[in-house]
């Protein structure tokens, strides 16, 4: 059941990372600080016991020293040990230069609700992380009766697009499960 748990939601992790990757080539920065105003702030915390990711050039982020790597050199992905089925990866793809950032957002949504049994709306957050604006991606999927709850980051930097993807079972962030949640805001807000 563990495994079942596991290899469900990495599927479903990898599918929403293919479709918010999948769409186009390059370009600049995200905007200047003007576009940061209103914006609810995510500040890095103190987490000095945790581990850092920077294995992607240009990004890092810090996790829970005792996550499992079970990805790969290009696709990296973890997994938390005390909560099963609670994943967290990252991947990498030019950014279309046809695009704006709220538009490559935009663009990927219904490719995500294509792919997916979604349960209600994909809400969408831009944030200001870390002085850097962001996208924070929200949604319930459902896949071979399991509900999970799904967290995507997304910064543009050196005209690249850069994806956080968080998932843990419905039942674990409902119950927070070991912490989960204060775990997974503490990655995000670690991300830059």
């Amino acid at each position: 059941m563990k495994k079942t748990k596991l290899g469900l939601l990495a599927i479903i992790m990898l599918i929403a990372v293919m479709l918010l990757t999948g769409c186009g080539n390059n370009d600049t920065t995200t905007g200047g600080k003007g576009e940061l105003d209103g914006l609810t702030v995510y500040t890095a915390e103190e987490t000095p016991d945790w581990s850092t990711f920077d294995k992607i050039s240009g990004i890092e982020f810090k996790y829970p020293s005792n996550y499992k790597s079970i990805g790969t050199e290009s696709m990296p992905m973890y997994m938390d040990p005390d909560v099963a089925g609670a994943t967290l990866n990252v991947v990498t793809s030019s950014f279309p230069s046809s695009l704006s950032f709220e538009g490559y957002v935009e663009a990927s949504i219904p490719g995500i609700k294509s792919q997916m049994t979604i349960e209600g709306d994909v809400n969408v957050d831009y944030i200001n992380l870390n002085g850097q604006k962001a996208a924070k991606l929200d949604y319930v999927a459902s896949s071979q009766g399991q509900t999970m709850c799904v967290t995507q980051v997304l910064i543009k930097k050196n005209g690249n697009a850069y994806i956080l993807t968080l998932g843990m079972l419905k039942s674990d962030k409902d119950a927070n499960t070991s912490g989960i949640n204060e775990k997974y805001e503490k990655i995000i807000k670690s991300f830059k």
